[in-house]
Formats: structure tokens, C-alpha cells, sequence
């Protein structure tokens, strides 16, 4: 069964009740955490998501405002430079008798 937006909470048949669920119950309890994570940081806070079924999830959310595909691959990949060039670094040193 896919996963999706039926259109309706209260559906027609087995499958858009099946679906219903899923989705509404996903997005609804998504939400519900960004919400309590909001009231405790206070303020303006910027939510993006990440991960397989996230664009289906922004869709129906109330508090994402983006939404990263590569957002993990990115930050491993910007670890992976920092910790490249440090390692750069400690060899030269090592060359220079430092």
C-alpha cells in the first residue's frame, strides 16, 4: 500500500483508511513534537527535514519550512573535510619537526 495524502481523514474503503492513518497520524505526531520542541527553545526556530518520506510529511506539517534530502550526507561530508584537513595539518607538522 502507498503511502500518501488520501484527502480525507475519514476515508472510503480499507486501503484510504489505511492511508488515513499513516499519514495523518505521521504528520499530526510530527508536529505535535515540533511544537513542544518550539515552546521549550522559545523564539523564531527554523525547521527543516530530513530523511526518506520527509517532503511527503512537510506537505501536510504546519511547522516545516524545508526540507533536505542530502542534509545528513552534507554534514557527514563537511566532518569528513574538517577532519581531512586537520590530519593535513599534523603530518606537515610532523615534516617540520613542530
Amino acid at each position: 500500500m502507498e503511502i500518501k495524502d488520501p484527502g480525507n481523514v475519514i476515508g472510503t474503503n480499507t486501503v484510504s483508511n489505511m492511508q488515513a492513518g499513516l499519514y495523518y497520524g505521521a504528520v499530526d505526531m510530527v508536529d505535535g513534537m515540533l511544537q513542544r520542541m518550539k515552546a521549550e527553545l522559545g523564539g523564531r526556530v527554523c525547521v527543516v527535514a530530513t530523511g526518506g518520506q520527509a517532503n511527503l510529511v512537510a506537505k501536510g506539517s504546519k511547522h516545516i519550512e524545508h526540507t533536505d534530502d542530502f542534509l545528513t550526507l552534507t554534514g557527514l561530508r563537511l566532518i569528513w573535510g574538517k577532519e581531512s584537513a586537520t590530519r593535513t595539518l599534523k603530518k606537515a607538522d610532523k615534516k617540520a619537526g613542530h
